[in-house]
């Protein structure tokens, strides 16, 4: 190597920082750590670097922000993301924004040097031709799901498309379909709550005469009791009466 290369690691656990200073500082490169995205940015507005590797998930300013900026400003920078949080979203986001590569934790110094060699050789990319790192796949993990994700995409698309097309279409049928049944089923509503109405009524007039006997029943004894007691003195009362009417309506003497 003729001359330093200058390699910025953006991680916000130092201890990955540490580990890229170990690996390749004995083999003559000149190693920045920088634990947040806007200190990375920082750093960058300060100086060029040869190639950055950001983690992905940081605090603030995420690796992939990072990433745009840097490819914003300095389009032939390579840019290798490192995370351990791997997912299909995030490699195709990093592909549309440019970046060299996607690499997931945890990675060996055999890996750093490895990715570091191949990053560099990608040197300044002078067309969009210059995608992605060709890293072998147990070292360094190329987006190549974009392509697989865009075509689910679209296909959803489609679907959509279709689905909406078919209720556009079917949409006058429907309607004709509730003006020709809404009456008949009006009417069938209508009989079953008559219908209903009537049973109630039914019922409780049964229930009204059943509870009616029963209490007659039960009033039955108490009432004759009633006509045995007070039958005696409504006689005498009513003879008295009688006898009263009598005397007065009998004639004075001459």
């Amino acid at each position: 190597m003729n001359a330093l290369r200058k390699v910025l690691v953006v991680d916000d656990d130092a201890i990955v920082g540490r580990s890229f200073d170990r690996v390749l500082s004995d083999k003559g490169y000149d190693v920045s750590t920088a634990l947040d995205g806007q200190e990375a940015l920082n750093k960058c507005n300060e100086e060029t670097y040869d190639v950055v590797f950001t983690d992905i998930k940081m605090p603030g300013i995420d690796g992939l922000e990072v990433a745009k900026q840097i490819k914003a400003r300095c389009p032939w920078t390579p840019v290798v993301v490192i995370t351990g949080y791997g997912t299909e979203e995030n490699e195709a986001e990093a592909r549309v924004l440019g970046v060299n590569g996607f690499v997931r934790k945890p990675l060996t110094p055999e890996m750093i040097e490895g990715i570091t060699l191949k990053a560099l050789k990608q040197g300044a990319p002078a067309s969009d031709e210059a995608a992605a790192i060709a890293i072998p796949q147990a070292e360094m993990v190329v987006p190549e799901t974009a392509p697989a994700v865009e075509r689910a995409g679209t296909l959803k698309d489609v679907l959509a498309f279709a689905g909406k097309a078919a209720l556009f279409v079917a949409a006058p049928l429907i309607g004709l379909v509730y003006a020709l049944f809404l009456p008949f089923y009006g009417l069938g509503l209508l009989t079953w709550m008559g219908a209903r109405a009537l049973f109630r009524i039914s019922v409780m007039k049964r229930l009204a005469g059943f509870l009616k006997n029963v209490a007659l029943f039960i009033a039955a004894p108490f009432i004759g009791l009633a006509y045995a007691i007070l039958l005696p003195f409504v006689g005498l009362g009513l003879l008295a009466w009688m006898g009263v009417r009598t005397l007065i309506k009998r004639p004075e003497p001459n």
